[in-house]
């Protein structure tokens, strides 16, 4: 276009009003920006993303062994106000004005290698999700800074130039008298998300969620406390014996943005006590939740859970999930040191189903559940059919009635029989990594 306004043989102003004419002003709204952005996150996902800052801060600081240990993040949620604390290591004051409150990553900016942050909206858009004020207060090792933005002068604002200004900044901070770390306040909570915070229903599913997404972190040894309470990790056990024991298959998918590595577990988790006399072809007996199916993790965050869908491969080519395969429970962590190699959605929430590393991994997520549950389907079989011990050996391999039965994890326990042992391996992380 410049090229074609270039040749034109006219006066210096008539080139000038003609330039006017070709140009068109197509820049955003700040209102509508901020609408379209918090559109499709609801108030957990928002929160998570706080969550996961804090997280990256604390494994930018880890040693090589992943340690998370005298890490915290405190949440405290209410319905007058959302605060996140944490001692994880601050945002550089250079970082935070170049980097940190943009709409968007630029693309010379690395990040910290194995992060869950990716596209560079997650912070803004929590924040503008959950209330119409925001301050974020922060020491790094060197810097501090503090800003407060009120959201509704801040879209108000015509000017062309999008920035926040901070209340005070330093390039002189004493981290060792100091402390690091971020406090972030957010007041003026929207209508909903207030109702949200003052409803004790709400705060234990979130109290739920941050269990479940973000159990590697607190399984490293990271604290994470929601109003005081601090939060337990999830974890599970799969059956292991001398001749039964879970699959666990380890492999690399090339991608344009580097390699992921992808780890696969699945198996079987013994039978609660209540279910052991129940009909296995009466699905009204198991109208609880349970926690059957995938757990599918990126960089250690749990993207979603107890999938029994097309996704994972169920009903098609497995059969359509079914209460006799409740024992069914599997595990995928995909991690790459650059986060634009992984197959995950803007909000963490999912998966991008026409990602070529999620496809591969897809395929093999199918390959191991066929047989996950060839298994199970073995074991009603010979419960129904068997009437001795020789026509029930896939039973007893689960049940490890031999007195040579391998331990494969750091602990025992009893079997629902008196007269077995079952010895499990213990998932999701494996402590062999």
């Amino acid at each position: 276009m410049a090229k074609n306004v270039a040749k034109r043989p006219a006066a210096k102003a008539a080139a000038s009003k003609a330039d006017d004419d070709l140009f068109i002003n197509a820049a955003p709204e700040r209102a509508l920006f901020v609408e379209m952005l918090t559109l499709d996150i609801e108030s957990i996902p928002a929160i998570m993303d706080l969550i996961d800052n804090s997280i990256d801060g604390a494994r930018a600081l880890a040693d090589e062994d992943g340690e998370l240990s005298g890490y915290w993040v405190k949440v405290v949620a209410s319905s007058s106000e959302f605060v996140i604390e944490d001692n994880c290591g601050g945002i550089d004051l250079d970082v935070a004005r170049k980097y940190a409150f943009r709409f968007g990553r630029p693309e010379e900016y690395k990040g910290t290698k194995g992060s869950v942050g990716q596209f560079g909206v997650g912070m803004k858009r929590a924040l503008f999700k959950l209330g119409r004020r925001f301050a974020v207060d922060s020491r790094a090792e060197s810097t501090s800074f503090s800003l407060e933005v009120p959201v509704d002068e801040w879209v108000a604002d015509e000017d062309p130039i999008w920035r926040f200004e901070m209340e005070k900044a330093s390039r002189s901070y004493n981290s060792a008298k100091g402390g690091r770390g971020t406090k972030i306040t957010v007041t003026e909570l929207r209508e909903s998300i207030a109702e949200d915070l003052a409803d004790a229903q709400f705060l234990s599913l979130l109290r739920e969620q941050i269990r479940y997404r973000h159990q590697a972190a607190i399984e490293q040894g990271l604290e994470i406390i929601l109003n005081r309470d601090l939060l337990r990790g999830y974890t599970q056990e799969l059956l292991a014996g001398k001749n039964f024991a879970p699959i666990n298959r380890s492999f690399v998918v090339k991608s344009d943005d580097g390699d992921v590595a992808v780890r696969i577990i699945a198996g079987i988790v013994p039978k609660e006590r209540s279910e052991i006399a129940k009909d296995d072809g009466e699905a009204e007996n198991f109208r609880g939740a349970s926690d059957a199916g995938w757990w599918i993790f990126c960089n250690d965050r749990l993207l979603f859970m107890r999938n029994r869908d097309r996704l994972t491969g169920w009903g098609d080519p497995l059969p359509s999930y079914h209460p006799q395969y409740r024992q069914f429970r599997g595990w995928v962590w995909m991690s790459a040191s650059d986060t634009a190699a992984l197959p995950w959605n803007t909000t963490k929430t999912g998966v991008d189903e026409d990602s070529r590393v999620w496809r591969q991994v897809r395929a093999q997520i199918k390959v191991v559940g066929q047989q996950v549950v060839s298994v199970l389907n073995k074991l009603k079989t010979e419960e129904q059919k068997a009437e001795t011990d020789a026509d029930m050996p896939t039973v007893l391999a689960m049940r490890g009635r031999s007195s040579c039965s391998q331990r494969t994890s750091t602990r025992t326990r009893r079997s629902t029989s008196p007269l077995r042992r079952r010895l499990l391996a213990r998932s999701p992380r494996a402590r062999s990594r």
